[in-house]
């Protein structure tokens, strides 16, 4: 079973990425263009969901799927697609006031429409949002992972094993 603090940043971070789903696809069922940005916003809360959120479930009930070095590899991954997806999102839409229609009609990911400028920017906090909690995670898998072991079986840095009765 999972610590409670990693539990509790999970649900955060599921409700985080349930709105960037919901706002990218959105954005996406709305372009006239087909934009890598608004794509990679929606593969990195897709990704989310299903290797932090979905895997969180497994790993609390089936402790086969809890080893530390799966859960930092997973979590690391999961840092990476949202520090990307968030940079490169607000990379192309240059997050200036909404109410700019230069601004607006400018911008290719936002197609001139206003609408579309609040989606694409609360897309880009959430993606922040969520980028945050995996650095936490992250860490927080990372003193796992020594102090535990990369199994999980006890055996780091600066712990010893004690002997058996066989053994002595």
């Amino acid at each position: 079973m999972l610590p409670l603090f990693d539990n509790i940043l999970r649900g955060f971070n599921f409700a985080f990425l349930v709105i960037i789903l919901g706002l990218t696809g959105s954005l996406i069922a709305g372009q006239m263009d087909v934009h890598a940005r608004v794509n990679m916003a929606l593969f990195a809360s897709v990704f989310g969901l299903v290797f932090d959120s979905f895997y969180a479930i497994l790993a609390n009930f089936f402790s086969i799927f809890a080893w530390p070095i799966v859960l930092f590899v997973l979590d690391f991954l999961n840092f990476v697609f949202t520090f990307s997806a968030a940079t490169a999102l607000a990379v192309g839409i240059r997050c200036h006031p909404c109410t700019s229609q230069s601004y607006l009609d400018g911008n290719a990911i936002l197609e001139g429409s206003k609408d579309r400028c609040r989606k694409a920017q609360a897309t880009v906090a959430f993606l922040y949002f969520c980028f945050f909690i995996f650095l936490a995670k992250l860490i927080f898998d990372l003193i796992n992972l020594i102090s535990g072991g990369a199994t999980g079986s006890g055996v780091g840095i600066g712990k010893r094993r004690q002997p058996t009765i066989a053994q002595v």
